[in-house]
């Protein structure tokens, strides 16, 4: 009876490994993720408020060519249309249109109607951001007496 005894709390344990080892198994890579989750938050800790984009932002890339950078330019003086920015940059449509597109899918730029043509202008987030300066307060000139 020994033996049996010794059988059946052997396969009882080994029944409860099997079922205990899905556990485990995920229980390290919560503890990996948390790691890797305070490595970021420490990362974003060092990081100056500057450069943190805010959450569920778009950040717009870098413009990759001239036509772009041009493109990038004209719009910090407001929204153009096609022919508008053939114009001002003195490049051809062909380029702007090319450099419209890829500055569109990177979520530089958007496209928007003005007077019935497609214009385009900066996203919000490359648009200049407001200045805090408030203007000096009113010179109050001296009382008579």
């Amino acid at each position: 009876m020994p033996a049996d005894l010794l059988t059946r709390v052997r396969v009882e344990i080994d029944a409860r490994l099997a079922e205990l080892r899905p556990a485990l198994a995920e229980h390290e890579r919560l503890l990996h993720a948390a790691d890797a989750l305070e490595a970021d938050v420490a990362l974003a800790r060092e990081r100056p408020a500057a450069e943190q984009v805010p959450a569920g932002a778009v950040q717009p890339v870098k413009p990759a060519s001239p036509a772009e950078e041009a493109i990038v330019a004209a719009l910090e003086h407001g929204s153009h249309t096609l022919g508008e920015l053939v114009l001002v940059s003195a490049i051809s449509g062909r380029d702007i249109r090319e450099g419209l597109r890829r500055l569109q899918r990177a979520g530089t730029i958007t496209r928007a109607r003005r007077e019935g043509r497609a214009a385009y202008a900066l996203t919000r987030l490359r648009a200049r951001p407001p200045t805090d300066e408030r203007p000096p307060p009113p010179v109050r000139g001296r009382g008579k007496g």
